[in-house]
């Protein structure tokens, strides 16, 4: 009887608990259909939520299996947002011109503990918030154009249901930072579009042109976001009010946070090199990679519109996914159809200026990107397909909201949606650095990095004290967040006028000395000169203070044979 009452009672609390999280359930699944109400858009904190969890168990996958730091750019980044603060020449200065800053700017307080820096979490945390801010920043404009819960979520799907956004957002790549930006900048375009209320240009600068602001400072593609998002309000200014003086008003209100940045960052390049373009032509400018390259014979897309379309659209493809493109481009169709060049129509197609942009810099010859479908035929720079994301989702945002509009029709056709997209990343899963560019780009890099990681890897374990003198932009050895070691104890490029000395007598300034044995040695050559490797060829009493302490076919670590 006493048993029988207590189960009694344990099912009396748990009714109460399961109609309280059945009410929840329905409150927010009906808050993702709700009408957007002036700045507010029901379901947005919901959406940045979940996106925000799924985020965080894609970064315990990747994190846990150490696939994080395969690219060896993400390593890179990291590094360079950890010397700001933690080099032998610690300042902005750090932030050199290889990259716009703002992903690192961003990254800095996360790669400020030496665990999440060399784990690669400082990178996840970052791309926990950008994964949250991406899938939230298009589900509000959706929300904004007028779209229900079907083409809400269908925006986030786009982008929580690929696997290789997913790994893209745990790792320290530009890409999620960049596309964080971009949304953000569209949500606050769209924001001011839509609003029935007439916002101010000063409104307008703080909603659209902050975020459009990050976007310039994150990658090139913002600067073309920036161009054709001013065009765009110019031209809705100019519908709504029918005067130029208006228009230009408010396309000022939207460029002058942009343009600002862009100032700064000419700025910056003349303060610190003495040429305000020294990001377009210098030393370790995208033009003098590029040159090299097309020197090589190894630039076929340059000038060459069809393979510059195949090569594109192939990494698009391998990244995307079929079953999501054929309903992008199916959802192009409607959108023209349904709407025309109405001002939503125009506003989806700025969401492709970095698509365009991405084509453009292509063709000219200023990016290279190769996949198996390319000449030649190998994993290169296959990410940049993932700019086109913003542009693919909101594409199959509209799709979905048309085929949904039959309400007896809705489950069925939502249903075949969500079948389909499992069927894709069940294809995928069979043989993911297979059939997903990105990850085959990272398991690539990995691989060309096995020795460099193995040489790191055995120093970190090794090294207590002495300094290090090692080249870090030399092809492989960009490991320093895998050596685990406090930057300050390195000698490297970016050491400023310690390097030169530290070259020129390494046994002075160093214990242990790191390079790359092949680096400079003929076509196998894919990256700078190992300066330091020249340097110890050159010096004939190194082979004296120094000797072997681990060796791999590329990489050695030499241990000075005295202390002082």
């Amino acid at each position: 009887m006493a048993t029988d009452l207590a189960t009694s009672r344990r099912a009396a609390h748990r009714k109460p608990a399961l109609q309280s999280l059945t009410t929840r359930l329905t409150w927010g699944w009906a808050r993702l259909d709700a009408p957007v109400s002036g700045r507010k858009v029901p379901g947005t904190r919901i959406v940045a939520v979940v996106s925000a969890v799924v985020g965080y168990l894609a970064c315990m996958y990747t994190i846990g299996h150490g696939t994080n730091l395969d690219y060896s750019d993400a390593q890179s980044h990291l590094t360079i947002a950890r010397r700001i603060f933690d080099s032998k020449a610690p300042g902005f200065e750090q932030l050199g011109t290889v990259w716009l800053p703002m992903p690192h700017l961003l990254l800095a307080p996360f790669v400020l503990n030496m665990w999440l820096f060399s784990s690669g979490w400082a990178a996840g945390l970052l791309g926990i918030l950008a994964l949250s801010g991406t899938a939230t920043g298009l589900y509000l404009i959706a929300a904004r154009l007028g779209l229900g819960r079907a083409g809400r979520l269908a925006t986030t799907l786009v982008v929580l249901a690929n696997p290789a956004v997913l790994y893209v957002y745990t790792t320290a790549l530009t890409e999620p930072v960049l596309i964080m930006c971009i949304v953000g900048g569209m949500a606050g375009l769209a924001h001011w579009a839509t609003s029935r209320r007439r916002m101010s240009a000063g409104e307008l600068a703080v909603f659209g042109g902050i975020p459009s602001a990050a976007a310039v400072l994150s990658r090139y593609e913002g600067w073309a976001l920036v161009m054709t998002g001013t065009l765009f309000v110019l031209i809705v200014s100019k519908r709504r009010t029918g005067q130029w003086r208006e228009a230009f008003t408010m396309a000022g209100g939207y460029v002058m946070i942009p343009a600002a940045a862009v100032l700064w960052w000419l700025s910056y390049n003349w303060a610190i090199y003495g040429n305000p373009l020294e990001f377009m032509f210098g030393q370790y400018s995208a033009y003098a990679q590029q040159k090299n390259i097309t020197d090589g014979g190894l630039l076929p897309t340059k000038g060459n519109l069809g393979l510059t379309l195949t090569t594109f659209h192939w990494s698009l493809v391998e990244t995307a996914g079929v079953v999501v493109l054929a309903l992008a481009a199916c959802g192009a169709v409607v959108l023209v159809l349904r709407r025309g060049f109405a001002n939503s129509t125009l506003l989806v197609a700025v969401t492709g200026s970095a698509y365009a942009f991405a084509l453009l810099s292509l063709f000219l010859g200023q990016t290279a990107i190769n996949n198996d479908h390319s000449l030649p035929t190998t994993w290169w720079n296959n990410r940049f397909a993932l700019t086109a994301l913003p542009l693919v989702a909101i594409l199959v945002a509209f799709l979905v909201q048309e085929v949904a509009r039959p309400a007896r029709l809705r489950p069925w056709l939502i249903g075949a949606l969500l079948a389909a997209l499992v069927v894709q990343n069940v294809w995928w899963s069979q043989d993911p650095t297979g059939r997903l560019a990105v990850l085959a780009e990272g398991r690539m890099s990995a691989e060309s990095t096995t020795n460099s990681t193995a040489a790191a890897r055995w120093l970190n374990q090794h090294y207590e004290s002495g300094g290090i003198l090692m080249d870090e932009s030399a092809r492989g050895n960009a490991v320093l967040p895998v050596m685990g070691i406090p930057l300050k104890e390195i000698y490297n490029r970016a050491s400023g006028d310690y390097f030169a000395p530290a070259l020129e007598d390494p046994a002075k300034y160093a214990k242990w000395v790191f390079v790359n044995v092949e680096a400079g040695t003929g076509a196998r050559d894919s990256g700078p000169t190992d300066l330091v490797y020249q340097a110890i060829l050159k010096n004939p009493s190194f082979g004296v203070r120094y000797s072997v302490a681990f060796s791999t076919p590329t990489h050695r670590i030499y241990e000075r044979s005295f202390d002082s």
